[in-house]
C-alpha cells in the first residue's frame, strides 16, 4: 500500500511521529496524523478545513487537553465516556494515589509492534549497540493503522491511482474514530461536515 503514497503523504507519516514526540506521547495515534496533515498549509484539503476553524494549532490545543499529559492515563475517548457517566477520572486517580502512592494507576510500559510496512517510510535510528535511539521509529496505534488503511479506500473511491495528503485527511475524518471526532466537535464541527468541506475544496462531490 505504501508504494502508492505520494511524497507529501509520506511526509505526513514522518511528521506524525514528530508530533507524537513533541507531545510526549508513547505511540502515534490518528490524532497525530491529523496534526501532521493539517500542518501542510499549501494543501487544498487543509485550506478547506482551516475555513472551518480546524487548523494544526487549534487541533493541537485540543489534543493536548484531551490526552492530559499528567492526567488519568486513560485514552481521551475513555475519559470522555467516563465523564459522561458522571465519573471523574482525576478524582479516581487522586484517591488511588492517596491510598497506594504516586503513579498507582500508571499503565505498565508497552512496546507495541510497529505497523507492518511503516518501517520503510521511517527507518529506525540505532545507537552503536543496536538499540533504538530517541528520535527513531515510533509504533502506530490500531487507530492510526486503520486510518492509513482507510486512506487507500478513500483513494479508490475517488478513482485516484495515488494516495495523497487529501486521502489521508479524508480517512481521518471518520466519525467512528472517537479521538479525531471529539477533537473536531470541540472545534465546533462534525466529521461529516469537515469531510464535505474537504471534498468541496478538492472540487469533488460530497
Amino acid at each position: 500500500m505504501f508504494e502508492r503514497f505520494t511524497r507529501q503523504a509520506r511526509q505526513v507519516v514522518v511528521q506524525a511521529q514528530e508530533e507524537t514526540r513533541n507531545l510526549g506521547h508513547p505511540a502515534v495515534g490518528s490524532e497525530h496524523l491529523l496534526l501532521a496533515a493539517l500542518s501542510r498549509r499549501d494543501d487544498p484539503a487543509t485550506a478547506a478545513l482551516s475555513r472551518l476553524g480546524v487548523t494544526a494549532g487549534s487541533c493541537r490545543a485540543e489534543v493536548e487537553r484531551l490526552t492530559d499529559r499528567g492526567g488519568s492515563g486513560l485514552g481521551p475517548d475513555d475519559a470522555e465516556s467516563l465523564r459522561s457517566l458522571g465519573i471523574d477520572p482525576d478524582e479516581i486517580r487522586s484517591r488511588a494515589e492517596a491510598a497506594f502512592g504516586p503513579g498507582a494507576l500508571d499503565p505498565a510500559p508497552e512496546r507495541p509492534e510497529p505497523a507492518r510496512g511503516l518501517r520503510r517510510l521511517v527507518p529506525v535510528r540505532r545507537d552503536r549497540r543496536g538499540g533504538a535511539r530517541p528520535g527513531g521509529h515510533l509504533a502506530f496505534t490500531p487507530r492510526a493503522k486503520k486510518a492509513l488503511e482507510r486512506s487507500l479506500r478513500e483513494a479508490l473511491s475517488l478513482k485516484d491511482r495515488h494516495i495523497g495528503t487529501e486521502h489521508v485527511l479524508l480517512a481521518l475524518l471518520d466519525p467512528e474514530d472517537k479521538v479525531t471526532a471529539t477533537v473536531l466537535r470541540r472545534l465546533g464541527t462534525e466529521p461529516d461536515t469537515a469531510r464535505a468541506a474537504v471534498l468541496s475544496g478538492l472540487g469533488r462531490a460530497a
